[in-house]
């Protein structure tokens, strides 16, 4: 009865964002079965990350301050509306490794500090934002897994007729 859909996004992102999975769930592509065992793979990286911090607390709380420094900076350029808007468009390109870090911005009561790391792998950044009532470009960079140096790429979303926002172009930067 269920459709048997490939997990493997890209090789940064083995497995699909939680948001993504729950819709390949919903749609009835994925077994529960399957759900559950990517949704495992996603609790043991959370887990990994919490036992990192217990073993460096010093090193850890100076990266919880750096991300809330930078994301209340965006917050108050941009307001926090739009960067968590930016942040869902980014999450639902597919094959887009950070992803799985920006799945659930959307949800308000998760602090937007939460969504970037400066030092800490996996990396995400986000090195320039322009916003205007109808586009935003937003220059990111981003390290995952074994990589040996961050990724930065430039999009342009752009609002449709309805209101959403949509990727208008995405681009690699050297």
């Amino acid at each position: 009865m269920y459709m048997t859909v490939k997990l493997m996004v890209s090789p940064r992102q083995p497995v699909l964002p939680p948001n993504r999975l729950f819709r390949e769930l919903e749609s009835g592509r994925i077994s529960r079965q399957d759900f559950h065992e990517a949704m495992a793979v996603h609790a043991q990286e959370l887990i990994g990350e919490m036992e990192e911090q217990r073993v460096n607390p010093l090193a850890a709380f100076s990266e919880f301050i750096r991300n809330r420094r930078s994301a209340r900076k965006l917050s108050r350029e941009h307001g926090e509306a739009v960067v968590r808007e930016v942040f869902v468009t980014l999450a639902d390109i597919e094959g887009f490794a950070p992803a799985s870090l920006l799945w659930n911005a959307g949800h308000r009561h998760v602090p937007l500090y939460c969504f970037l790391r400066l030092r800490h792998r996996p990396l995400f950044r986000v090195i320039a934002m322009e916003s205007s009532l109808t586009k935003v470009i937003i220059t990111v960079e981003y390290q995952f897994g074994e990589d040996p140096c961050p990724t930065r790429e430039n999009f342009m979303l752009k609002r449709d007729l309805a209101g959403d926002m949509r990727v208008e172009y995405r681009k690699v930067l050297s």
